[in-house]
Parts: structure tokens; sequence; C-alpha cells
């Protein structure tokens, strides 16, 4: 009486080999550890941003422009994620997934606060 309805998802999208500057995209173990490497970088340059007007809005560019590399590193994890095992993907990058949303939010709260500063 009731058929059951299977769903689904075909990743049959051709995405492009090169970036748009010509460069090849990088895989999903290299996206990882660039993710890690530039969140080494972050933390350990945040506590040198002063306290000065120009250099906070410094410091706040540089974590917007931070904060959506790695945003964009991970997306590209997750679209290269079958280019190594799955134990291993996971293990590598469930750090990256839990860091995902906080990323989100630091990106959103600077923003906020150039703007209030700026305006």
């Amino acid at each position: 009486m009731f058929q059951k309805i299977k769903m689904k998802f075909y990743s049959n999208i051709k995405l492009p080999q090169k970036s748009i500057f010509g460069f090849k995209i990088l895989s999903s173990l290299q996206s990882s550890l660039s993710c890690y490497l530039l969140l080494l970088i972050g933390r350990l340059l945040n506590p040198y941003f002063g306290i000065e007007d120009l250099q906070i809005i410094t410091g706040s560019l540089f974590n917007i422009i931070l904060n959506t590399s790695i945003v964009i590193l991970i997306f590209n994890i997750i679209l290269k994620r079958k280019q190594i095992k799955i134990f291993y993907f996971y293990l590598l990058n469930s750090f990256l997934f839990l860091y995902l949303p906080i990323a989100f939010y630091l990106i959103f709260r600077y923003l906020m606060f150039l703007i209030f500063k700026l305006f």
C-alpha cells in the first residue's frame, strides 16, 4: 500500500580542479594541515595586536580573514573527503568540525565590532 521512497544524493557535480588563479586545489590532507597551521598562527599572533584604535581595527581584519580562510578550507576538506580513509578523515578533522561554528561566530563578532567601531 505505501511505498518506501529512497532518497539518494547524487554528487555528479563536476568541480574545477584549479582555482581562479590557476593553482591546483588542495587535497583533504593538505587542507587539514593548512587549517591547523592557520589556527596555530592565529593563536600565536593575536596577543600581539595593540590597544590603539588602528591596531584593534587591523587585528579585527586579520581575524576576519583568518577565520574566513579556515571556513573555506574546512569546506574544501568536506568536498575532498573521499581522498583519505573514513577513520583517518574523522580522526584528523574532528577538531576542525567542532571549530567551524566558533569560526562563524568569530567572523560575525569581529564584523560587528568593525561596524560599530567605524561608524
